[in-house]
């Protein structure tokens, strides 16, 4: 059986009705979301002036709040959602929102146009939309109109009822391919919408790990313990660089799509590493040369399950979640953002297939002059994304402090 990358994604916002002064909690989502989080002060200030640092931003900030050695996160799937409850946001609110996360007056037709250009000939991604209304809550055609257009959004009217969360709960199956089965335990009174996001990603490495070199290795945790984990190893001749803050390499992934592997350096925290990477993303990936590598990667597999209110509320969006929401353009009556919900799962092992083309470019590169011989040992915790090779977008982010929890 050839063993992928494999990456699934999931979203739900729960968009309430205000009734009362205080903005309470939406519907209820299992494995509670907000447990083991901890609220931490910001390292240093933020710095949204890319948007390709807002992923960085989004990292480093879950890495602070979230008392947990692994995390998975999709920064696209974050953008996706959001960019669709701001075709509804109106004034203070949607200013806070496209600031936070980076989308630009031409998210519309951006997201349009990567949905039109999704190539799954030789790997999987995987986007779908869905917004579920509450029956007779009354919803402006406007707001319907453009997600479906846009973000070929599937919009339903339903009672929030029991044989909803069912209808809910199996369409997330559907769209993550059976990794993810549920979302959604129970509607709250106020609940009037819930716009989902789901994202599945399965890509073969374009040079596989051999499985006869794979072994058990020493990992220091995030927490400091010493275990010993399967760990894989290759030697071939890989993109990498490294400087006074991390190193970092990129392992292409079949067509389109490269894995970068991020191991800051002793005394550097991960969600430092990760702001700083995602700040000068463009320079290492422009500075990283082809060396003969020899890279330890430790085999990991991981599910994720958290709200990212408290996270996004700390990179400023705020309004959304609170009483003086702007939502006119979504519905009459008063909204609120009651929660937003992140669940992930990863897997990532030996093998693939190798792609010719690639393998001819890389050649003719390596022609050139003999690559230096350099060793990328990931033993302790460490940075990952998966990037697009033509605009280095990235679509999948994480840590892994402790390779052995599942």
């Amino acid at each position: 059986m050839i063993r992928n990358v494999l990456y699934t994604i999931f979203i739900v916002m729960a968009i309430s009705c205000n009734t009362s002064k205080n903005a309470a909690g939406g519907a209820t989502h299992g494995n509670n979301p907000t447990e083991n989080t901890t609220t931490a002060p910001m390292a240093a200030a933020k710095n949204t002036t890319t948007s390709k640092s807002a992923w960085g931003e989004l990292l480093g900030e879950a890495c602070r709040q979230i008392n947990m050695e692994n995390i998975c996160l999709s920064p696209l799937s974050v953008q996706l959602a959001l960019s669709m409850i701001t075709n509804g946001a109106e004034g203070i609110t949607k200013k806070e929102i496209c600031q936070a996360m980076q989308i630009g007056n031409d998210a519309n037709k951006h997201y349009r146009d990567f949905l039109d250009n999704l190539d799954n000939k030789y790997c999987e991604l995987k986007i779908a939309n869905s917004i579920w209304i509450k029956e007779k809550f009354g919803v402006k055609q406007e707001f319907i109109d453009t997600n479906k257009m846009f973000f070929d959004a599937q919009v339903e009217k339903t009672e929030f009822n029991d044989t909803a969360v069912e209808r809910i709960n199996n369409w997330c199956k559907e769209k993550t391919n059976g990794k993810i089965p549920s979302i959604i335990e129970r509607f709250n009174e106020n609940d009037r919408m819930l716009l989902l996001n789901a994202l599945y990603f399965k890509a073969a490495w374009h040079k596989p790990f051999k499985e006869n070199n794979t072994a058990n290795k020493k990992f220091t945790t995030e927490r400091g313990e010493e275990i010993t984990v399967p760990t894989m190893m290759m030697r071939s001749n890989e993109l990498f660089y490294k400087d006074d803050v991390l190193a970092i390499t990129s392992k292409r992934l079949q067509f389109g799509y490269n894995m970068l592997f991020v191991l800051p350096n002793e005394g550097v925290r991960c969600e430092e590493a990760a702001v700083h990477l995602a700040n000068n993303l463009d320079v290492y990936l422009k500075n990283m040369e082809v060396c003969n590598l020899t890279l330890s990667l430790p085999k990991f597999k991981t599910e994720f399950s958290r709200s990212l209110k408290p996270i996004l509320e700390e990179l400023g969006i705020k309004r959304a979640f609170s009483n003086k929401a702007q939502f006119n353009g979504i519905s009459d009556d008063p909204l609120f953002i009651s929660d937003i919900i992140h669940k992930t799962y990863i897997d990532v092992n030996e093998k693939g297939t190798e792609a010719a083309a690639v393998t001819a470019m890389i050649t003719g590169l390596l022609s050139m002059r003999a690559p230096q011989i350099e060793i990328m040992t990931l033993d302790r915790p460490f940075i990952y994304a998966i990037v697009k090779e033509d605009n280095n977008e990235v679509i999948f982010t994480g840590k892994i402090g402790n390779p052995s929890i599942k």
